[in-house]
């Protein structure tokens, strides 16, 4: 049976999809104090959808994103971005999991430890996917543990962002509409 989506949906989705472009794109447009960190903002509408959409519905922009930013970048199927594709798969299949099965059946996680641990995993993909690349790949390991201390700091930020605007009332009267 065919999914159906009102025009309601389908601009909520392309409106955050978009989001999530511009942020991402503007933010390689941010000088970074230290190779491969930044702030992850593009994640941020990432985590507003696991929380306010079905998952697939979030992966999907996830995945769109990370393709058409590394489009509008010039560096598809390039490093950058098998980095991006597999930090956006990984944290978000753990994301996903801590969210539905930590969060809403246990009530054991909130916003931030899902956040913390898409961060972590981000950065953990990221540094495999540059072992993969780079000619002593496992030299990259030991730029690990200080990539996913900054990481955990984006990753709080982001998470006290999203639930400041989850919380907000046009966000919940869009979710309402539908």
């Amino acid at each position: 049976m065919k999914r159906r989506y009102s025009v309601h949906k389908i601009a909520f989705l392309s409106i955050m999809l978009a989001l999530a472009i511009v942020l991402g794109y503007a933010e390689s447009f941010i000088p970074s104090w230290v190779p491969g960190v930044k702030l992850g903002l593009a994640n941020l509408v990432i985590l507003i959808l696991l929380y306010s959409c079905p998952f697939y519905e979030a992966f999907l922009v996830s995945i769109l994103r990370v393709f058409i930013v590394a489009l509008l970048r010039g560096n598809i199927f390039q490093m950058p971005f098998y980095m991006s594709l597999a930090g956006a798969i990984l944290s978000f299949a753990f994301m996903c999991l801590a969210h539905f099965l930590f969060d809403e059946k246990l009530h054991f996680l909130t916003i931030y430890g899902v956040s913390l641990l898409g961060a972590f995993m981000h950065s953990l993909a990221q540094v495999g996917v540059a072992a993969i690349f780079v000619e002593h790949g496992f030299a990259t390991f030991f730029y690990f543990p200080f990539i996913s201390f900054l990481s955990l700091i984006s990753g709080f930020l982001m998470s006290f962002v999203a639930e400041k605007i989850l919380r907000s009332r046009p966000l919940k009267e869009m979710q309402q509409e539908e």
